[in-house]
């Protein structure tokens, strides 16, 4: 007589698996155990607990590969990611982070990151330790934040390192890297990180190579030099020796719209010459950053087109255009900003700068996975990718727009990034496997988070399952604490 099978923790059954490969779903059973996929096939088992998933899709947890979730993950309830899929989240992006810490926090680290809490750590293995001991929601990579090091060691100086700072931030790589961080970030957009110079990126990009990390930027240019700074930091990959990956990746403002198809075919160009590049993209032609960024160079965006989306003290310009502001105070919309600005330092802003052309093609490309660049403000009106991005990849992109099948959907939240971000045990629903799952309908899957109401949960996502746990359950998130911290493998 054969052994009957052991019970199973949890049996998702009948439905239509989508391992996230990029093959065409089947109908199958997935069976979990001890927090791992035990089986994928039609189970004759008994199981602890039975999820009916007929109808549904079952995919691979989704993985958010451009969070600027730092602080929200420390014992956070997470529901904003969660309740769209997501079961994985990748922090320290742009060069934005919060370890290493020196003296005071990176200016904008408050709002951008939502820091509402004294740090118990200086160093970044010590910010990853603190990681590892919160109850997490789901489970967090990191990335070494290259503006949170050149600020720790040279504040805001807009110069070169000496020999000395040098050899001071490729130590703060390294500890970072031996702790298992995932590569390095840069936002060479914004201050520090816009004061480096190429060849100090690559002498770090050089230390996470020698840990087999990644090199991911927020480019220097994302407007009308958008086609040097793909160039830039392709080189940087190239002469470091580790793979480039480029952030949210888009062509700014209208002078500048069309030029993705450029900058995608000098990216296929390079990876005909043997380099490793990617990219990821958020699944809307808004942006959201600080709105100093604007301040920078006003002349280059619309005062319609800037939404002022979260502030600290003065929650009357939150929701409201520059322009709006403008008429109400008076002013020129460029004096308007800089009134704003000496209100709200840190005021985070929505800028409408893209062409839905360039947004399609960027999300189509088989290179392309998804990040939502969410900044997760407890205050005002975020931009509503911070709730909607992978339900509406799935509700506006793949089921209205047919800009790709359900299957490559999936492959863009689930293997291609664990692939990329060396997450060995993620992002495919095979044997052996984290239980990472989330079971929704690809019939009514959406975001329904506006500019307006951005607070706001998608639709269609029935289940999801964190590393065997159930933390999302008929539009509910559950108690469940499953999270763990992903390490680079």
């Amino acid at each position: 007589m054969p052994t009957p099978d052991p019970t199973y923790d949890l049996l998702i059954r009948g439905g239509t698996v989508y391992d996230g490969t990029g093959s065409p779903g089947v109908h199958s059973d997935v069976a979990i155990r001890n927090g791992k996929i035990a089986t994928v096939a039609n189970v004759d088992g008994a199981a602890k607990r039975t999820i009916d998933a007929s109808g549904k899709a079952v995919a691979p947890g989704f993985i958010d590969v451009h969070a600027h979730d730092d602080v929200a993950v420390l014992n956070g309830p997470m529901d904003f990611k969660l309740m769209q899929g997501v079961t994985t989240d990748i922090v320290g992006n742009c060069g934005a982070g919060v370890a290493p810490i020196g003296d005071r926090l990176m200016p904008g680290t408050e709002l951008i990151l939502g820091f509402s809490m004294k740090p118990t750590w200086r160093t970044f293995g010590e910010y990853m330790e603190e990681i590892d001991r919160s109850s997490l929601a789901l489970n967090v990579g990191c990335l070494v934040p290259h503006g949170a090091i050149r600020f720790t060691r040279m504040s805001m100086d807009a110069r070169e390192p000496t020999d000395n700072e040098m050899a001071l931030m490729r130590e703060d790589v390294a500890e970072g890297m031996d702790a298992g961080a995932l590569g390095l970030s840069t936002g060479l957009i914004y201050p520090p990180g816009a004061f480096a110079k190429t060849r100090e990126i690559i002498e770090l990009a050089r230390v996470a190579a020698a840990a087999g990390g990644i090199y991911a930027s927020h480019i220097r240019n994302e407007a009308d030099g958008l086609m040097d700074a793909i160039s830039e930091a392709i080189a940087i990959g190239a002469a470091a020796g580790l793979p480039t990956h480029i952030s949210h990746h888009k062509a700014s403002g209208k002078p500048n719209w069309g030029k993705t198809a450029e900058s995608i075919a000098l990216i296929e160009q390079r990876r005909d010459d043997g380099l490793d590049i990617t990219f990821d993209a958020y699944p809307y032609i808004a942006a959201s950053t600080i709105l100093s960024a604007m301040a920078r160079r006003p002349e280059a965006t619309d005062p319609e087109s800037v939404l002022v989306a979260s502030v600290s003290e003065k929650r009357e310009y939150e929701g409201k255009t520059i322009a709006q502001i403008a008429t109400e105070l008076d002013l020129p919309p460029e004096d308007a900003v800089r009134r704003v600005l000496a209100d709200e330092p840190q005021a985070v802003a929505v800028f409408f700068v893209m062409d839905e052309p360039d947004v399609q093609r960027v999300l189509s490309h088989e290179l392309c996975m998804i990040g939502s660049d969410g900044i997760p403000s407890t205050t005002g009106k975020p931009h509503p990718r911070l709730y909607g991005t992978f339900p509406r990849v799935l509700g506006t992109y793949c089921r209205q727009e047919r800009l790709f099948p359900l299957e490559e959907a999936v492959r863009k939240m689930t293997s291609l990034p664990a692939s990329r971000f060396g997450l060995a045990d993620r992002g495919t629903l095979t044997v052996g496997m984290a239980a990472d799952v989330v079971v929704f309908d690809p019939e009514t899957v959406d975001d329904v988070a506006t500019y307006e109401a951005p607070r706001t949960h998608p639709t269609g996502i029935d289940y999801v399952i964190v590393n065997g746990q159930v933390a999302v359950e008929g539009n509910r998130q559950t108690e469940a604490r499953a999270g763990t911290l992903l390490r680079r493998e």
